[in-house]
């Protein structure tokens, strides 16, 4: 009987023991799993950008005419070296994407250059949004607008000066 008892409180520790180390060896937690869907980017060009009529003066140094994106107003130079008119707009591009989502905004190159009707060149540095919160779609919706600078010297040349200029996005 020594013998049952003895055995039987042997059956019990084991017991107890796989049991603890059981539970000691199980353990459970929860994680998310989330998708998101997002509506294929588009950008489209509504305007471009127009820095007007530019009259080089009397130009002995360089002088910068920059156009401000958000409320298109023109730096003209300084000291009366430049004299600007003519109808002014900075460049306007529409997003269409998901709503409620951000988007980056970049160019392909920091600057570039404007070829001139004459000959020269200027070397155009835009200045852009870091990113755009798409809204609400629609006709006048998740707008942003462009803007710049260039520099005149003294051997700008006189003339008709454009480019391109080409904006990407991306979702963040």
């Amino acid at each position: 009987m020594k013998k049952i008892i003895i055995a039987a409180a042997a059956l019990a520790a084991a017991t107890t023991a796989t049991s603890a180390s059981a539970q000691a060896s199980r353990a459970v937690a929860n994680a998310n799993a989330n998708a998101r869907l997002l509506s294929p980017l588009a950008l489209e060009a509504r305007r471009g950008i127009n820095f007007g009529d530019i009259v080089m003066v009397n130009v002995t140094g360089d002088q910068t005419v920059s156009l401000d994106r958000l409320n298109g107003d023109i730096v003209c130079g300084t000291g009366g070296a430049l004299t600007c008119s003519g109808t002014r707009t900075t460049g306007e591009f529409r997003i269409t994407g998901t709503q409620g989502q951000t988007v980056n905004v970049s160019l392909s190159q920091p600057s570039f250059a404007l070829s001139g009707s004459n000959g020269g060149s200027l070397v155009f540095t835009p200045t852009i949004p870091a990113t755009v919160a798409l809204g609400a779609p629609g006709p006048n919706a998740n707008l942003f607008t462009v803007g710049g600078s260039f520099v005149i010297g003294t051997s700008t040349r006189d003339g008709l000066y454009s480019g391109q200029i080409e904006v990407q996005v991306q979702y963040q």
